[in-house]
């Protein structure tokens, strides 16, 4: 296994570790895997060979959970997402070209992490969101990716804004990722990121991820809808509390 792998025996068990938690996470909130991911992998493999695995393995468990969730999808707010996101993904591209990478990151976990305490300290009642409402968040959700690939977290936190049952949130967020890894795995195949250790890489965690993916699904579904929605918004105050910090002790180191 590590030679297929190519990691060493430590770096392996905390790979299936965080590949497990990763896959968990994905399961009972729709959203998260990569966060997870990236961040608990930071230091054992580099970036470049991160994003590749990570997406694929997103694709992976959003086609295992395709048939649990696809009669609770909002399909018309769903294709307005995706279709104002990629009209805007330039715009972040932009962005990415014109600052700094470092602080537009900064910037988008910031104002995550101050939006998900807002809403966690406060007793804000939900909202119901206008179409109007989904096309400027998907506008938003676009630029974001273009410009430091934080998609789902501003996804998830805008759908703890909205009163869409729990289901439906977390239905419509899997398809969303699934559409929009999909047309990423396709542009990081076509520029030969998928190499033999990455596919190998792939395959060999699939039995972590489904286990994983299935064991937080079992989770959600017994899940009071008031529970999930506050799990979401801690997971996303810590998946951005811990950025900010991970950042803060590369840049220190």
């Amino acid at each position: 296994m590590e030679d297929y792998l190519h990691l060493p025996a430590p770096d392996l068990i905390w790979y299936a570790a965080v590949l497990f938690a990763a896959s968990y996470i994905r399961g009972f909130s729709g959203f998260g895997f990569t966060a997870v991911f990236l961040t608990g992998l930071a230091f054992n493999l580099p970036v470049v060979e991160l994003v590749p695995l990570s997406i694929a393995l997103e694709v992976a468990a959003s086609s295992g959970q395709a048939r649990g969730i696809f009669r609770d999808v909002k399909w018309r707010e769903l294709g307005i997402l995706l279709a104002t996101g990629l009209v805007c993904t330039p715009i972040g591209i932009y962005f990415l070209g014109h600052f700094n990478d470092l602080t537009l990151r900064i910037l988008a976990l910031g104002l995550i992490f101050l939006s998900s305490l807002t809403l966690v300290s406060s007793h804000m009642r939900p909202l119901r969101l206008s179409f109007v409402s989904y096309a400027i968040a998907g506008s938003a959700i676009g630029i974001v990716n273009g410009a430091v690939a934080l998609s789902g977290l501003v996804l998830a936190l805008f759908f703890s804004l909205s009163d869409e049952r729990a289901a439906q949130m977390r239905a419509t967020m899997i398809a969303y990722l699934f559409a929009a890894d999909l047309w990423t795995v396709t542009l990081l195949a076509g520029s030969g990121y998928y190499d033999s250790v990455t596919l190998t890489r792939a395959a060999l965690s699939l039995p972590i991820l489904a286990l994983g993916v299935w064991l937080g699904s079992r989770h959600f579904a017994s899940a009071r809808p008031a529970s999930y929605r506050k799990a979401v918004l801690w997971l996303l105050l810590s998946f951005s509390a811990t950025g900010l910090a991970l950042i803060a002790l590369i840049e220190l180191a």
